[in-house]
């Protein structure tokens, strides 16, 4: 059976979609929407089906899959509309800008029996997939404490939205280093416990931070400080970079690398030619095919929408912190 997916949302990340979903066996891409009818009917030229300026339109379109990457803020109508008529639900991270909105959109697709699983790709990528592997295997040990470090300028392409506080919900925390608290999760293997944070907003004309420290405990014991800058200026190069130490090693991940040192045991396997062996966007390939899977074998996702829940709990945990001076308990 060959899934017919819509996508909202024309822009870098919808194209990205469209290019995973295209290059995905057992889907085939049914509509795309975005207000500028140019952009949708561009992608639609490149990787199949109908362009539409009313994401509802895609609703008529017999769909199996809706990809939603709307503004943070919209997300619940789309997941209402698809619960409604059976359809599965990629949808874009976060999943909400509150934990209301957030648990509303999973308890539709509960009640309607779709599978709903966010977009975290970080976790799709070679260096991250092996991390996991080498954390689960023990080569560290116990996790104990952990540096998680995101540079992203923020590119002058992104839309205005981004930079709105009631659109987005907040600014690199939301919008990009949502990936590294969903990361740290599940390379950790434990939930959030507290968090503590300051933030920092150095663009006179955006409404939500560009930078921000936090100091999470995890329910294992193990504690991470975090930080995340996505300045206005040009700040090069991008940085993921992720340390764990562990009670009987160190291991580094980078967007180049992944690595274990210890008294025993020093690897180091380089992942960088991954884009240009599988795609630039190898990443997105991986989540679609997961996605299809899951649907075609009936199954949990890999990516659940608790794992949505949970990261924006620990964002939205970070932003009162940073308003109270205090430590927030989850």
């Amino acid at each position: 059976m060959t899934l017919r997916v819509g996508i909202i949302g024309a822009g870098q990340v919808g194209e990205r979609h469209a290019i995973a979903f295209a290059a995905t066996e057992g889907a085939t891409i049914a509509g795309i929407a975005d207000i500028v009818e140019e952009r949708a009917a561009a992608l639609a030229e490149c990787y199949g089906g109908i362009a539409v300026t009313d994401w509802r339109h895609l609703m008529d379109l017999d769909l199996d899959i809706l990809v939603v990457g709307l503004p943070h803020n919209m997300h619940v109508d789309p997941a209402e509309a698809a619960a409604g008529q059976g359809v599965h639900v990629l949808m874009e991270k976060p999943i909400a800008t509150t934990m209301e909105d957030g648990r509303q959109i999973v308890d539709l697709c509960q009640a309607a029996g779709v599978k709903l699983t966010m977009s975290f790709v970080h976790r799709f990528r070679d260096e991250a997939q092996f991390a996991k592997k080498w954390l689960d295997e023990g080569r560290v040990g116990l996790p104990q404490v952990i540096r998680s470090v995101m540079n992203a300028p923020r590119k002058p392409e992104l839309p205005a939205w981004v930079a709105q506080k009631e659109a987005a919900g907040g600014g690199v925390m939301m919008y990009t280093a949502i990936h590294a608290i969903d990361r740290l999760r599940w390379l950790v293997g434990s939930e959030v416990t507290s968090v503590t944070a300051q933030i920092r907003r150095w663009d006179p004309d955006s409404e939500v931070e560009d930078g921000a420290v936090a100091l999470l405990t995890f329910a294992t014991g193990a504690v991470a400080a975090s930080t995340a800058n996505a300045p206005a200026y040009w700040a090069q190069p991008s940085v993921w970079e992720t340390e764990i130490f562990g009670t009987e090693g160190m291991l580094r991940v980078t967007r180049e690398a992944v690595e274990v040192s210890s008294n025993r045991l020093q690897t180091r396997l380089d992942t960088q030619t991954s884009a240009s062996r599988l795609g630039q966007h190898y990443n997105f390939v991986r989540q679609a095919e997961e996605f299809v899977a899951a649907i075609q074998e009936d199954r949990e996702p890999a990516i659940t929408a608790e794992d949505g829940l949970k990261s924006l709990e620990v964002v939205l945990a970070l932003y009162r912190s940073a308003e109270t001076g205090e430590t927030i308990t989850l």
